[in-house]
């Protein structure tokens, strides 16, 4: 019975660490940047997208496309930005744990 008992709190931990890692991804934000950095995109550890901004030097009908490839390439940027730092949240809160 007591294993029982001791299963259930384990269980009750880790839904509490759970909800804990769920507020420090929502904290998290990561900010990625075209490479001459016409768009700036921030997105958080949940990957919310937060913001973009765009340069006006390029928000012309001929600029369309180049923009357009520009927050996708910055989006994929800012997502590799954030499995890196939640990678090493993760590593930082489970330890040696073998996952």
């Amino acid at each position: 019975m007591a294993n029982i008992f001791d299963s259930l709190k384990q269980v009750a931990q880790l839904r509490q660490q759970a909800a804990e890692f769920q507020r420090i991804l929502a904290s998290k934000i990561v900010e990625a940047a075209s490479p001459a950095g016409e768009v700036k995109i921030k997105v958080n550890g949940k990957m919310e997208l937060l913001s973009i901004e765009i340069d006006p030097c390029v928000l012309s009908p001929e600029h369309k496309s180049r923009v357009e490839k520009l927050i996708l390439r910055t989006w994929a940027s800012a997502q590799k930005e954030v499995e890196r730092v939640l990678g090493a949240e993760l590593k930082a809160k489970v330890g040696g744990l073998p996952f």
